[in-house]
Protein backbone atom coordinates (compact mmCIF):
# COMPACT_ATOMS: atom_id res chain seq x y z
CA UNK A 1 0.00 0.00 0.00
CA UNK A 2 1.57 3.09 -1.12
CA UNK A 3 2.18 6.19 1.61
CA UNK A 4 -0.93 8.38 2.43
CA UNK A 5 0.33 12.02 0.94
CA UNK A 6 0.26 14.32 3.65
CA UNK A 7 -2.99 16.50 5.08
CA UNK A 8 -1.94 19.36 4.43
CA UNK A 9 0.30 21.19 1.21
CA UNK A 10 2.94 23.79 1.76
CA UNK A 11 3.33 26.99 -0.35
CA UNK A 12 6.23 27.02 -1.86
CA UNK A 13 6.28 31.17 -1.45
CA UNK A 14 6.63 31.70 1.99
CA UNK A 15 8.35 33.13 4.92
CA UNK A 16 9.05 30.93 8.01
CA UNK A 17 6.31 28.39 6.99
CA UNK A 18 4.16 31.33 6.44
CA UNK A 19 2.13 31.75 2.76
CA UNK A 20 2.77 34.74 1.29
CA UNK A 21 -0.42 34.93 -1.25
CA UNK A 22 -3.07 34.73 1.57
CA UNK A 23 -1.30 37.77 3.31
CA UNK A 24 -1.75 39.71 0.20
CA UNK A 25 -4.62 38.95 -1.10
CA UNK A 26 -6.51 40.93 2.06
CA UNK A 27 -5.62 44.11 0.50
CA UNK A 28 -6.55 44.07 -2.95
CA UNK A 29 -9.84 41.95 -1.21
CA UNK A 30 -10.72 45.16 1.38
CA UNK A 31 -9.52 47.99 -1.84
CA UNK A 32 -11.53 46.17 -4.71
CA UNK A 33 -14.64 45.52 -2.37
CA UNK A 34 -14.90 49.05 -1.89
CA UNK A 35 -15.15 50.72 -4.99
CA UNK A 36 -18.64 49.82 -5.11
CA UNK A 37 -19.80 51.73 -1.93
CA UNK A 38 -17.81 54.60 -3.55
CA UNK A 39 -19.32 54.60 -6.53
CA UNK A 40 -22.59 54.53 -5.17
CA UNK A 41 -22.02 57.47 -3.10
CA UNK A 42 -20.59 59.45 -5.94
CA UNK A 43 -23.77 58.27 -7.98
CA UNK A 44 -25.99 59.97 -5.41
CA UNK A 45 -24.44 62.71 -3.90
CA UNK A 46 -22.34 63.40 -7.01
CA UNK A 47 -19.80 64.55 -4.91
CA UNK A 48 -16.11 64.14 -6.85
CA UNK A 49 -14.41 63.21 -3.52
CA UNK A 50 -16.29 60.01 -3.64
CA UNK A 51 -15.42 59.31 -7.76
CA UNK A 52 -11.78 60.11 -6.70
CA UNK A 53 -11.96 57.58 -4.25
CA UNK A 54 -13.30 54.64 -5.75
CA UNK A 55 -10.57 55.07 -8.92
CA UNK A 56 -7.42 55.36 -6.01
CA UNK A 57 -8.85 52.34 -4.35
CA UNK A 58 -9.23 50.54 -7.68
CA UNK A 59 -5.94 51.58 -8.46
CA UNK A 60 -4.42 50.42 -5.27
CA UNK A 61 -6.53 47.26 -5.40
CA UNK A 62 -4.94 46.06 -8.70
CA UNK A 63 -1.60 46.89 -7.91
CA UNK A 64 -1.10 44.49 -5.04
CA UNK A 65 -4.02 42.50 -6.68
CA UNK A 66 -1.15 42.19 -9.63
CA UNK A 67 1.70 41.47 -6.65
CA UNK A 68 -0.35 38.68 -5.16
CA UNK A 69 -1.39 37.40 -8.35
CA UNK A 70 2.12 36.49 -9.29
CA UNK A 71 2.64 35.13 -6.24
CA UNK A 72 -0.27 32.82 -6.04
CA UNK A 73 0.78 31.92 -10.00
CA UNK A 74 4.30 30.82 -8.59
CA UNK A 75 2.45 28.43 -5.83
CA UNK A 76 -0.36 27.10 -8.26
CA UNK A 77 2.15 25.99 -10.80
CA UNK A 78 4.99 24.49 -8.53
CA UNK A 79 2.47 22.40 -6.49
CA UNK A 80 1.05 19.91 -8.32
CA UNK A 81 -1.41 18.71 -6.29
CA UNK A 82 -2.73 21.84 -6.20
CA UNK A 83 -3.60 21.70 -9.40
CA UNK A 84 -6.02 18.68 -9.06
CA UNK A 85 -8.41 20.77 -7.36
CA UNK A 86 -11.16 22.44 -8.99
CA UNK A 87 -11.85 25.20 -6.65
CA UNK A 88 -7.94 26.04 -7.51
CA UNK A 89 -8.72 25.89 -11.43
CA UNK A 90 -11.88 27.96 -10.50
CA UNK A 91 -10.12 31.12 -8.01
CA UNK A 92 -7.24 30.72 -10.56
CA UNK A 93 -9.48 32.00 -13.90
CA UNK A 94 -11.79 34.39 -11.36
CA UNK A 95 -9.05 36.07 -10.02
CA UNK A 96 -7.69 36.71 -13.30
CA UNK A 97 -11.02 38.06 -14.48
CA UNK A 98 -11.33 39.75 -11.70
CA UNK A 99 -7.92 41.76 -12.44
CA UNK A 100 -9.11 42.11 -15.74
CA UNK A 101 -11.94 43.94 -14.83
CA UNK A 102 -10.06 45.82 -12.57
CA UNK A 103 -7.99 47.14 -15.23
CA UNK A 104 -10.70 48.09 -17.48
CA UNK A 105 -12.31 49.95 -14.62
CA UNK A 106 -9.09 51.76 -14.51
CA UNK A 107 -8.96 52.18 -18.32
CA UNK A 108 -12.58 53.61 -18.02
CA UNK A 109 -11.47 56.57 -15.42
CA UNK A 110 -8.20 57.15 -16.21
CA UNK A 111 -8.59 60.79 -17.99
CA UNK A 112 -11.64 61.42 -15.72
CA UNK A 113 -11.90 59.93 -12.36
CA UNK A 114 -15.70 61.13 -12.08
CA UNK A 115 -16.10 59.19 -15.41
CA UNK A 116 -18.40 56.71 -13.15
CA UNK A 117 -21.79 56.45 -14.92
CA UNK A 118 -22.78 53.77 -16.05
CA UNK A 119 -19.42 52.05 -17.36
CA UNK A 120 -17.13 52.72 -14.04
CA UNK A 121 -20.43 51.01 -12.00
CA UNK A 122 -21.23 48.36 -13.71
CA UNK A 123 -17.51 47.44 -13.37
CA UNK A 124 -17.30 48.21 -9.96
CA UNK A 125 -20.17 45.69 -9.17
CA UNK A 126 -18.95 43.04 -11.41
CA UNK A 127 -15.69 43.50 -9.52
CA UNK A 128 -17.78 43.46 -6.01
CA UNK A 129 -18.80 40.01 -7.25
CA UNK A 130 -16.40 38.65 -8.38
CA UNK A 131 -13.91 39.47 -5.00
CA UNK A 132 -17.04 37.78 -3.41
CA UNK A 133 -16.57 34.25 -5.21
CA UNK A 134 -12.67 34.78 -5.61
CA UNK A 135 -12.21 35.00 -2.09
CA UNK A 136 -14.80 32.49 -1.22
CA UNK A 137 -13.01 29.88 -3.71
CA UNK A 138 -9.28 30.66 -1.91
CA UNK A 139 -10.75 30.73 1.40
CA UNK A 140 -12.01 26.35 0.48
CA UNK A 141 -8.39 25.89 -0.79
CA UNK A 142 -6.72 27.15 2.35
CA UNK A 143 -9.24 26.22 5.12
CA UNK A 144 -11.09 23.05 3.23
CA UNK A 145 -7.85 21.73 1.34
CA UNK A 146 -5.10 23.06 3.85
CA UNK A 147 -3.31 24.51 0.88
CA UNK A 148 -0.67 26.33 2.20
CA UNK A 149 -0.96 25.35 5.40
CA UNK A 150 1.91 24.03 7.41
CA UNK A 151 1.96 21.12 10.33
CA UNK A 152 3.00 23.01 14.02
CA UNK A 153 5.51 20.50 15.08
CA UNK A 154 3.61 20.32 18.44
CA UNK A 155 1.11 18.41 16.11
CA UNK A 156 0.70 14.96 15.85
CA UNK A 157 -1.17 12.40 14.34
CA UNK A 158 -2.58 10.85 17.58
CA UNK A 159 -3.79 14.67 18.95
CA UNK A 160 -7.57 14.63 18.89
CA UNK A 161 -7.43 18.76 18.48
CA UNK A 162 -5.49 18.63 14.94
CA UNK A 163 -6.39 20.92 12.92
CA UNK A 164 -8.10 19.31 9.14
CA UNK A 165 -8.76 15.95 11.16
CA UNK A 166 -12.61 16.47 11.60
Amino acid sequence: MPPEPPRVIPSTVAVMKHPIHPMLVVYPIALLSLTLPCDLVFAFSADPFWARAAFWLTLTGFAVGVIAAIVGMVDFFTMRRVRSHVSAWSHFICAVVLMALAAANLRERWDDATNVLPWGLALSAAMALLVVVTGWLGGTLTFGHAIGSFEHEVDSPDDPNRPFDR
